[in-house]
């Protein structure tokens, strides 16, 4: 009877770490709820006028980190991630990606403000997109 107690402990403990080290390497996903559009201000140095509206979207990266997928109600886009950096003083996830059509993107993951910045890599500046996530799984 003890033997069957002390199996049965043993098998559930085994299969938490299982269960711990499979989540471990899954993908990361960002579901946001709203977009934002801020537009670069030369005299301020700056990013201003932020205009937004509700927008469903869903951010997944890969688990090797070598594909961004992006999606909205009306499309799906997937990116290449060709350079990552991790901020561990800003808790910031930098990754730099390439588009299919070639053009070049910066995405910076804030899990701390809950948000996704999306500018061109570009020397102008122009314009920023934020998304405000809604959940991170």
């Amino acid at each position: 009877m003890y033997r069957n107690i002390c199996l049965k402990r043993h098998l559930v403990i085994i299969t938490f770490i299982l269960i711990g080290i499979t989540n471990l390497k899954a993908q990361t996903s960002f579901s946001c709820s709203y977009r934002q559009y801020c537009y670069w201000n030369e005299v301020a140095n700056n990013y201003l006028n932020c205009k937004g509206f509700d927008e469903n979207s869903l951010f997944v990266i890969s688990k090797d980190e070598k594909v961004l997928t992006h999606t909205i109600e009306t499309m799906k886009s997937t990116y290449s991630i060709y350079e990552k950096e991790y901020d561990k003083e800003n808790d910031i996830w930098t990754y730099h990606v390439t588009s299919g059509e070639g053009k070049k993107y910066i995405y910076n993951f804030d899990p701390t403000n809950k948000e996704i910045r999306f500018i061109p890599k570009k020397e102008e500046k122009a314009v920023m997109q934020i998304f405000f996530i809604k959940t991170i799984y």
